[in-house]
């Protein structure tokens, strides 16, 4: 793994990723997360084509947080204008 693989490309903090650390993934803090962290990845890359995130990089729990509460925003948005 890269050096950057150990950071959020988002907030470039520490993303506390297990297999960054050289850990199986059944240890990462994302497999107990309440999101999908790979379908929010996606649904963030697809809408901010901009901000590339590279296959060997995770973002921080903070961000995926940030990540689901803006899809889920954008989600209700949609459903609440009904016409």
């Amino acid at each position: 793994m890269s050096e950057l693989a150990g950071l959020c490309p988002i907030c470039h903090q520490k993303n506390a990723c297990s297999m960054a650390l050289g850990q199986d993934i059944s240890s990462c803090w994302c497999v107990d997360s309440a999101y999908s962290a790979v379908e929010l990845i996606q649904q963030y890359v697809t809408t901010y084509p901009d901000k590339a995130i590279r296959s060997d990089q995770c973002v921080c729990t903070s961000c995926l947080a940030k990540i689901a509460l803006i899809t889920a925003t954008e989600a209700s948005a949609v459903q609440l204008f009904i016409p």
